[in-house]
């Protein structure tokens, strides 16, 4: 009776409080710690619905937040608790967001604060919240026309770094357009599970339900959806209907394009999008080893396919850098390779302030790893597919270009116009995608043939 009662209790703001500060204090992933935190209270969908907004929406425009909060406070952010840091940060994201509601968000910050310290610190978050309302419109920002560089930074909150790689790549004005997108909420899709339906007749499943939905122009399986209330809950989700997956991730099975009767090996598999569209295309009528280094990530690479359907996958837990079967050689080798993520910002926002030039240097290193063994897996003959959901060089073209110098018996075979709709940046290494406006996420992938 008494976990009812606190579970019922608990609001949308508290649990954005509660992960924006593991956020920040244990450098975990936002996705995880709110789902960790729903299992545990349990809160109703209007709570749960609020605290994803306002973590997102805060870590979103951080640098922004943080850059007003320097100029309301009279001590440095960084002095205060960091339970104190986040109620200020949560609760300016929603005066700039919702100002309509901004008396119930102050006195909601202030309750906060009395009830996390005490009653000690309810002063100080008053007065920094009425003051903003006061002043907050005459507070300066960087101008874009006067310093681009600090305005990109720090009104569309993107870590420096990062934007002056951006523009030196892109030009300033994209780099405009990229940062501006990347703070909108990402854009809902799912894949259709041709085992089981056609497209159309999901469509008409889903309006039916009352959701406003309509057919990618990307992915043949795909279906865009305005509001999503909740699809991994439904009775469609468990009859494995569907697999939540965005229309750059689709592209990848169909620029394998595999037959049936084929073996392909997913190198970096979990949680299953890619290996379970793979045996899609193939109509479950092949041989799919799905690989991951850590077994949970396995279990839900079983799940996933379980839920789906799916006969072909086995799901191995095993070193992608070193794995081997001698009597396998597989027509085909999938490597969706883990990468910086800088062309899914707008859908994993935190991710934005944990990167760094070293640790892209490391990643660099594990791909090339990766690439190496997938060389000794395939055979002659055989298609390499290599992605990632980054639209950094060293990670994509120059990894290729690297990749095909030291292994000149590989070509690069990319379709004619493949995924023309989405405008991609196509290079003699392969195809950036952009993420833009209502469209599909940042991503890279090639197709390779071993001669």
């Amino acid at each position: 009776m008494t976990e009812t009662k606190r579970v019922k209790k608990i609001s949308g703001r508290k649990l954005a409080l509660l992960a924006l500060t593991r956020i920040e204090q244990d450098e975990a992933f936002a996705n995880r710690v709110l789902n960790s935190l729903f299992h545990k209270w349990r809160p109703d969908e209007r709570e749960k619905g609020l605290a994803t907004e306002v973590v997102y929406g805060t870590l979103r425009h951080l640098a922004l937040i943080n850059h007003l909060l320097g100029q309301l406070l009279t001590k440095p952010l960084t002095t205060l608790p960091v339970v104190i840091r986040n109620i200020l940060r949560l609760s300016l994201y929603q005066l700039l967001s919702t100002p309509a509601i901004s008396y119930a968000v102050v006195n909601e910050g202030v309750s906060l604060a009395k009830q996390e310290t005490g009653g000690r610190w309810g002063g100080l978050v008053n007065a920094v919240l009425r003051r903003y309302l006061r002043e907050g419109q005459d507070l300066p920002r960087p101008k874009f026309d006067a310093d681009p560089l600090a305005h990109l930074s720090i009104v569309h909150s993107h870590p420096r770094w990062l934007v002056e790689r951006w523009v030196r790549r892109w030009g300033i004005q994209r780099t405009h357009e990229l940062v501006k997108t990347n703070n909108l909420p990402a854009p809902f899709t799912i894949r259709t599970n041709t085992l089981k339906l056609d497209r159309t007749e999901l469509l008409a499943l889903l309006t039916a339900s009352g959701l406003e939905v309509e057919a990618s122009p990307v992915a043949p399986e795909g279906v865009r959806i305005r509001d999503p209330r909740n699809l991994a809950q439904t009775s469609y989700f468990d009859a494995g209907y569907y697999f939540i997956q965005d229309e750059s991730s689709m592209l990848v099975a169909h620029l394998l394009a595999p037959q049936a009767g084929k073996t392909i090996v997913d190198l970096c598999a979990a949680p299953g999008g890619k290996a379970t569209h793979l045996a899609q295309v193939q109509k479950d009528a092949g041989r799919i080893f799905a690989l991951d280094n850590h077994p949970h990530k396995t279990l839900l690479i079983q799940e996933n396919a379980a839920r789906l359907g799916i006969q072909s996958i086995t799901a191995l837990t095993a070193d992608a850098r070193s794995w081997s079967q001698v009597e396998l050689r597989p027509d085909a080798v999938l490597l969706d390779a883990p990468c910086t993520g800088t062309g899914v910002l707008r859908r994993r926002p935190d991710i934005r302030w944990r990167r760094s030039p070293e640790n892209l240097s490391d990643l660099v290193l594990l791909q090339q790893e990766l690439l190496e063994n997938a060389v000794s897996l395939l055979k002659p003959g055989g298609r390499l597919i290599y992605s990632t959901c980054s639209i950094e060089a060293e990670e994509n073209e120059e990894q290729i270009a690297g990749f095909i110098q030291r292994h000149p018996e590989f070509s690069l075979e990319l379709p004619a116009g493949f995924a023309s709709c989405l405008s991609p940046v196509v290079s003699p290494e392969g195809l950036t995608i952009l993420p833009r406006e209502h469209g599909a996420d940042g991503f890279f992938m090639t197709r390779l043939v071993k001669r």
